[in-house]
């Protein structure tokens, strides 16, 4: 998306000049690139602001008019107050239409995705990434269609076509994905109890058969000690 800025050249006469500036509504910027002279301008703050929140939404290319030239730029850099967050100062950078730049572009969600409604979580893990393209080409923001996206199902670069533009990262890096919730119940189980006390209950019989066997061999022991007693009297 190109937007239309107007800017307007300025020099620094004397000391307070740029705080005077800043006080009348205007932000003082600089324009540089392809080893170019840089120029100081300013631009009009409740102008800019309006293109700030466009930029917040999606990438802009600048069609910046000063005086009777135009300049195709992107904006490098923004500077705050650190104390009351006013804008301080704008970088922005001349290209030229047959060079390719960098841009960072916003990652936009479209449709429903099937999953969510069965109960699974979107996770958007990319929020915008950095493309390199001509300035014809710079999309404005990357739709990610989720409409088809299912429970466990993930959308990676790889699955995004934009045309004449190249990702600074891996095509296999993963976007947006449908989790599956993992629910964690802690849940009775009779069946157990119940076979537990079957087992009880057969080592209650178990230590009964012991107790007889034994109270059995006492009493082997005990006739074969009177059978030894009234085999020694038989010998006397």
């Amino acid at each position: 998306m190109i937007v239309n800025l107007t800017a307007t050249p300025y020099e620094t006469t004397k000391k307070g000049d740029i705080k005077r500036m800043r006080h009348e509504g205007r932000i003082p910027a600089i324009l540089y690139g392809h080893k170019e002279k840089s120029r100081s301008i300013f631009v009009e703050q409740r102008a800019f602001k309006k293109v700030l929140e466009t930029l917040r939404q999606e990438a802009v290319t600048i069609n910046l008019q000063i005086g009777e030239k135009e300049f195709l730029c992107v904006i490098k850099a923004i500077q705050h107050n650190p104390i009351t967050d006013e804008l301080f100062h704008i970088d922005f950078q001349h290209i030229h239409k047959k060079e390719k730049i960098k841009a960072t572009i916003p990652i936009h969600i479209v449709g429903d995705a099937p999953g969510v409604e069965e109960g699974g979580i979107l996770d958007q893990r990319l929020h915008e990434i950095v493309v390199k393209c001509l300035p014809a080409d710079m999309p404005s923001r990357i739709e990610v269609d989720v409409s088809q996206l299912n429970l466990g199902d993930t959308i990676h670069l790889y699955d995004i076509d934009v045309p004449n533009t190249e990702f600074e990262m891996t095509k296999e890096t993963p976007i947006v994905s449908v989790l599956v919730p993992r629910a964690v119940v802690a849940e009775a189980k009779p069946a157990a109890v119940e076979e537990g006390e079957e087992g009880v209950a057969v080592e209650g019989e178990g230590a009964e058969e012991a107790e007889e066997g034994k109270e059995g061999a006492v009493e082997k022991e005990g006739a074969k000690g009177k059978e030894g007693e009234k085999g020694k009297e038989g010998k006397k």
